[in-house]
């Protein structure tokens, strides 16, 4: 979808129609497919960040692991990570922090995720609205 405020012609799935011709209803879902666009473009800016965190704070863990690891029937006060447990009185302030770091993205990545889902889910149905209010507009004629 190619739209311009200026434009009075726009594009929808490469074809172009006149923004005259469309319906209140039709450019209210041009805009607000454009508002979810934007929003789905900064949830995956956010997403490649806090990923990239995620990929530092982990690094930084990996030197901090407490050297023994936890009795595999343990269960309180007990980190797995990467399949191994440890007792979490075993790290270092340094561990303890990057450990808190980790757990606080994963968080974030988590909720971002769910975010993007909702406007995945508020796009599709923005763009069957479109498409119904379309029906019946002829696209317009090349110059």
């Amino acid at each position: 979808m190619d739209t311009s405020t200026a434009a009075q012609t726009v594009t929808i799935d490469g074809q172009h129609y006149k923004r005259e011709d469309l319906s209140q209803s039709a450019l209210a879902q041009l805009d607000n497919l454009q508002f979810v666009d934007r929003e789905m473009t900064e949830l995956n800016n956010r997403l490649a960040v806090l990923r990239t965190a995620r990929r530092a704070y982990a690094k930084v863990l990996e030197s901090h692991l407490p050297a023994k690891k936890a009795p595999a029937n343990k269960k309180k006060d007990v980190v797995s990570i990467d399949g191994s447990k440890y007792n979490r009185a075993d790290f270092s302030d340094e561990g303890l922090a990057q450990l808190a770091n980790l757990q606080f993205t994963d968080s974030e990545i988590e909720q971002t995720n769910n975010r993007y889902a909702v406007f995945r889910t508020a796009r599709t149905t923005y763009a069957q609205t479109l498409g119904s209010e379309l029906n019946g507009v002829q696209p317009a004629t090349a110059h």
